[in-house]
C-alpha cells in the first residue's frame, strides 16, 4: 500500500509556498498577473527561479533539484490553493522535462540554466497538426497549435510534429521572433492566457529529437502523464480554498438570528464537500507514489492516472457548484474572493482531459483494450 504520509522536508517545501503564496501574492497581484500581456508577472516567475521551484522537476544532472513528483504535487497543490496565475505547470512541469528528456547535450546546456532560474520560458505544443517538411539541413515547420497552455509570452516553443511518410517525427525548438511565426495570445474563461500558434513553413535549423513518431509520442506521453497528476493536485488545492471560504462564509452569514452553518442540510452538504477533496487528495497522492515508483508496470501507471484525473474533475464540477449554490449570487460575482476558485475549478474540469475521456481510458486500460505501452 502507497504511504500517504509526508516527510518533515515535503511538509517544510509545502509550508515554504504556502507561506510566499500568503504574505507576497494578494488578489492585487493576482490580477495584475492576469491582465499582464505574457500571462504571468515576470518578477514572480523569477521568485519562482530563485526558490528552486522551477528546476524541482529536473534532475540533478541537468542542473535541477532532483524533486520527486509527489514534490511537485506539493507545490502545484498550494500553488493551486492561493489562485496563483503563473504557468508552473505548462511550463515547468511540462515543457522543461520534455527538453531535458529529449534534446541533445548541447542545447540542455544553453538554455536549461535560464530555464531553472525563471530567465527564460518555454511552452510545448504536442497536438496533431505540425508537419515537418526537409528543408537543406534543417526542416520548415507549418499548421496550426490552438490552446498552448503556457505559451502567452514565452521565449520559444517546443513542437512535436506529426510522422512523416516515412514514418519519423521530429521535436524541434521554435524561438519567438523567427520568421514565419506568430503567436496569438487568448484568454480561458478563468482568465489563464494561452497561446495559439500559426506556423508558415518556419525554418528550424537543427531538430532537437528525431525518429520514429510513435517513440516522440510515448516520450512526451509518459512528461504529459506528470504534468496531468500535477495539475490535479493544483485543482486539489483550489478546491481547499473555496471550500474554507464557503465555510467561513457560513459561519458569519445569519438567517433567523443564526449562522447558516448551524443548518443540519448545510452542514451535511459541507461533510460531503471535504469527503470529496480528501478522497481526491488521496488518490492524487497515491497516484503520484505509482509514478514515482520505477518499479511500476505502465499499465498501473496508465490506470492511477486516468483513476486520479477522472475523480479530480467529478470533485471539481461538485465543489464549484456547491461553492456558488451555497453563497448564493455573490459567489458569481467577479469582485468577490471565491468567484476566482469557481471559474478556476470549471476550467480544471476540462483541462488534460474531461472526467469522460479518463473513466473511459480507464476502463479500457482495465480491461486490456490499451496496450500498456499506449
Amino acid at each position: 500500500m502507497t504511504d500517504l504520509s509526508l516527510s518533515q522536508e515535503q511538509r517544510m517545501l509545502a509550508d515554504s509556498v504556502r507561506r510566499y503564496v500568503e504574505r507576497g501574492y494578494d488578489a492585487q497581484r493576482r490580477e495584475a498577473s492576469l491582465a499582464h500581456p505574457q500571462g504571468c508577472l515576470p518578477e514572480t516567475w523569477r521568485d519562482f527561479g530563485d526558490f528552486g521551484w522551477l528546476g524541482l522537476p529536473l534532475s540533478e544532472a541537468d542542473g535541477g533539484m532532483g524533486g520527486s513528483l509527489a514534490d511537485v504535487c506539493l507545490v502545484s497543490e498550494e500553488l493551486g490553493r492561493g489562485a496563483v496565475n503563473e504557468p508552473f505547470i505548462a511550463c515547468a512541469v511540462l515543457a522543461n522535462p520534455v527538453l531535458a528528456q529529449m534534446a541533445p547535450a548541447p542545447v540542455k546546456a544553453r538554455w536549461l540554466s535560464a530555464l531553472g532560474d525563471g530567465s527564460r520560458r518555454f511552452a510545448l505544443s504536442h497536438a496533431p497538426g505540425l508537419t515537418a517538411v526537409a528543408d537543406g539541413d534543417g526542416v520548415r515547420v507549418s499548421g496550426q497549435a490552438a490552446l498552448v497552455l503556457g505559451g502567452a509570452g514565452a521565449d520559444g516553443y517546443l513542437l512535436a510534429t506529426d510522422p512523416q511518410a516515412d514514418g519519423t517525427a521530429v521535436l524541434v525548438l521554435v524561438e519567438v521572433g523567427v520568421p514565419g511565426l506568430t503567436a496569438e495570445v487568448l484568454s480561458l474563461y478563468d482568465g489563464q492566457r494561452v497561446a495559439r500558434l500559426h506556423l508558415d513553413r518556419v525554418p528550424v535549423q537543427e531538430s532537437l529529437w528525431r525518429g520514429p513518431g510513435a517513440q516522440l509520442q510515448a516520450g512526451v506521453a509518459r512528461v504529459l502523464a506528470q504534468a496531468a497528476l500535477a495539475h490535479c493536485a493544483e485543482t486539489v488545492g483550489a478546491m481547499q480554498a473555496a471550500y474554507e471560504i464557503t465555510l467561513d462564509y457560513l459561519k458569519t452569514r445569519k438567517q433567523f438570528g443564526r449562522a447558516l452553518s448551524a443548518n443540519q442540510v448545510v452542514q451535511h452538504r459541507l461533510v460531503d464537500l471535504m469527503v470529496e477533496i480528501e478522497e481526491a487528495r488521496a488518490l492524487t497522492r497515491a497516484a503520484a507514489g505509482v509514478l514515482d515508483d520505477p518499479a511500476s508496470a505502465e499499465a498501473l501507471r496508465l490506470r492511477y492516472g486516468a483513476a486520479a484525473k477522472a475523480c479530480v474533475a467529478h470533485a471539481a464540477r461538485l465543489v464549484w457548484k456547491e461553492a456558488v449554490q451555497l453563497h448564493g449570487a455573490i459567489g458569481m460575482t467577479q469582485e468577490y474572493q471565491v468567484g476566482q476558485y469557481v471559474k478556476r475549478l470549471a476550467a480544471a474540469t476540462t483541462l488534460f482531459g474531461s472526467e469522460e475521456a479518463h473513466l473511459e481510458r480507464l476502463a479500457a486500460v482495465s480491461l486490456g483494450y490499451v496496450a500498456a505501452s499506449a
